[in-house]
């Protein structure tokens, strides 16, 4: 044991020591490049004119308080600047501004190093400087990532906007418009009031799954977030299960939508018929447009559960046992702790869930795309599917309808605006911090 622990010790005093030479290796470096870049900065001209300004501001100083001699203004062998500067403020403050000893006042005053308050004020703004570049140098990767990809696409598109006559190649554009594009966009059949070769639009269309999907998906992942943290016994099986949503591809997903509600052979029409019911076609030739809808809405709260019952969870577990405890004591039900207790205390998640998945909905697509395919509505089908992203991506198949697609973009930026302010104006009086 004794030999092993000699051994142990051997082995880290060779390590510190290898450390330790590691260590003042690149320190000597470290003072020999230091040293090797000060002696090349005092040749260069510059430092030399930094030396000679320093050494004439010190004579001008000197010149003036030796003027009063050397008991005034002088402590053996060092100035006082403090009692210059005091001295100064005196004879200033008995001056007018346009007296040429004023003048000559203003330029001794200037030359005097700074006080304890200015260096201190100046060391401040140096470390805040120093924080703001180091923050700006961790910062940098992400927003040169954003500014490609996200700040100038939205600069490009208030720019578009006012576009005419826009050639997407070459990028020229004949005249200006101040509203045409917005018009244009607003009068489109496909894209606001149902025509009769329509039947629907993709403003209808994100309604109907911002209104229906929202609340329905936030009731459920917040039941099933209390459920969850109030069972014991496989816990965290069922944590995986409602959480795979959020790690499985969307598109992969609608696909196994698309073929689950298939009228021939689909896995919920085998389940009707077990029933007696016929279920008919869902999102083939043929399926009506609430059946479409259904399984659209369907498909965007399965999908949006994993997120918000994750969060739920983590709010409802950081909640105090002891509000329960007394709530137990004095008899209280269930529901009724549930609505008193855990809502008011994750109502800030809530709230957070809410503006997310309002803008989450007004931004569906890619379900769309995996149900219905790149046509946007059941094979043979008068009515699409299309919501306003959809819309606005149908745009990008032509570039010279871009000014277009940035008009239905922005037209979405304005409803999702108007309706996060909204939100937060009810929010203030809801939610409980």
């Amino acid at each position: 044991m004794n030999v092993l622990n000699r051994f142990k010790r051997r082995i880290k005093d060779t390590f510190h020591l290898i450390s330790w030479n590691v260590r003042n290796f690149f320190n000597n470096i470290k003072d020999v490049v230091r040293n090797f870049l000060t002696s090349k900065w005092k040749q260069t001209s510059i430092h030399k004119k930094r030396v000679e300004k320093k050494r004439h501001r010190r004579q001008i100083i000197y010149d003036y308080a030796i003027q009063f001699g050397e008991e005034r203004f002088f402590d053996g062998v060092h100035l006082r600047y403090d009692r210059i500067r005091r001295h100064i403020n005196e004879e200033l403050s008995t001056l007018s501004k346009d007296d040429p000893k004023a003048q000559e006042l203003l330029k001794v005053k200037k030359v005097l190093p700074p006080t304890k308050v200015q260096v201190k004020r100046k060391e401040k703004a140096k470390e805040i400087t120093k924080n703001l570049l180091q923050a700006s140098l961790y910062l940098l990767p992400v927003l040169v990532l954003l500014g490609i990809f996200s700040f100038y696409p939205i600069v490009n598109s208030f720019r578009l906007v006012f576009l005419t006559g826009y050639n997407g190649i070459t990028g020229e554009y004949q005249g200006l418009t101040f509203v045409g594009n917005f018009v244009e966009v607003l009068k489109d059949p496909s894209f606001i009031i149902p025509s009769a070769t329509t039947k629907s639009t993709a403003l209808i269309n994100t309604g109907l799954i911002v209104i229906l999907s929202v609340p329905l998906t936030i009731i459920i992942s917040l039941i099933i977030s209390v459920a969850l943290s109030s069972i014991k016994p496989l816990k965290g099986f069922f944590q995986t299960i409602y959480f795979l949503p959020y790690v499985t591809n969307s598109l992969a997903v609608g696909l196994v939508f698309a073929y689950m509600f298939q009228s021939t052979g689909g896995l919920v029409n085998k389940f009707l018929l077990a029933f007696g019911i016929e279920g008919g076609s869902w999102v083939g030739v043929g399926a009506p447009y609430w059946k479409a809808m259904f399984v659209l809405i369907l498909f965007s709260i399965w999908n949006g559960l994993a997120f918000k019952i994750m969060v739920f969870l983590s709010a409802i577990q950081s909640i105090d046992k002891q509000y329960y405890q007394a709530a137990s004591i004095d008899a209280t039900p269930k529901f009724k702790q549930f609505r008193r207790i855990t809502v008011p205390l994750i109502s800030p998640s809530i709230f957070y869930i809410l503006i997310t998945s309002v803008i989450g909905s007004f931004k569906t697509y890619s379900s769309v795309v995996a149900i219905f395919g790149n046509e946007g509505k059941p094979p043979g089908a008068d009515y699409h599917m299309k919501t306003i992203v959809f819309y606005i991506y149908d745009y990008f198949s032509n570039p010279d309808n871009m000014p277009l697609a940035a008009a239905a973009s922005i037209i979405l930026f304005a409803i999702i605006l108007v309706l996060t302010q909204i939100q937060n104006a009810v929010g203030k009086r809801r939610v409980h911090y």
